[in-house]
């Protein structure tokens, strides 16, 4: 069982990623006790994937389907606007089939944003929007930098993710599936 040091710091690659509390339908609870054993694909300010057209929508869906495959949850961080959280919230139950829905908390004291401020001043490199891969046992595997929009396209980021997912489920033979 992983626990919080409290603390809430980005903790980065290859090491525990935040026990970050969200709010759900049943109460609060800790992210990392909602998908236990599952790969997560931790997509900050979710609202840029909503689609612009039917290709894009397409192209989304087949993302989430391959996800699914890959024993990976996308969860989705708004941390922008209320407004614009509850846009992208809306969207995602309108259009998508249920097993393609995936969940969007509300971060309005932008977490992430102070979490990754250490690391901003560590580097000296401007991170945007960030993108994070979490083993199914908490631990950050990698983290893309958001600030290129071709590297945010659902189809660049699977194609990364699908070869780390898939060569840590071969080199450990384990997949995380409970």
């Amino acid at each position: 069982m992983r626990n919080s040091d409290g603390q809430n710091n980005l903790v980065w690659v290859n090491k525990t990623f935040p026990n970050v509390v969200v709010k759900t339908h049943f109460g609060n609870t800790y992210l990392n006790r909602l998908y236990k054993n599952k790969w997560m694909l931790i997509y900050s300010n979710p609202y840029d994937m909503i689609p612009g057209n039917r290709t894009e929508k397409v192209e989304l869906i087949d993302a989430l389907v391959n996800l699914r495959e890959l024993n990976c949850q996308l969860v989705g961080f708004s941390s922008r606007s209320f407004e614009e959280h509850l846009a992208c919230t809306n969207w995602i139950n309108s259009y998508l089939c249920d097993e393609n829905v995936f969940p969007v908390f509300y971060q309005a004291d932008n977490t992430f944003d102070t979490m990754l401020y250490d690391e901003i001043k560590r580097t000296k490199k401007e991170i945007k929007d960030p993108i994070y891969l979490v083993d199914g046992l908490g631990v950050a595997r990698i983290i893309i930098n958001g600030i290129n929009p071709g590297e945010r396209n659902m189809k660049a980021v699977l194609a990364n993710l699908g070869k780390i997912i898939l060569n840590e489920q071969a080199l450990h033979k384990a997949s995380f599936k409970s």
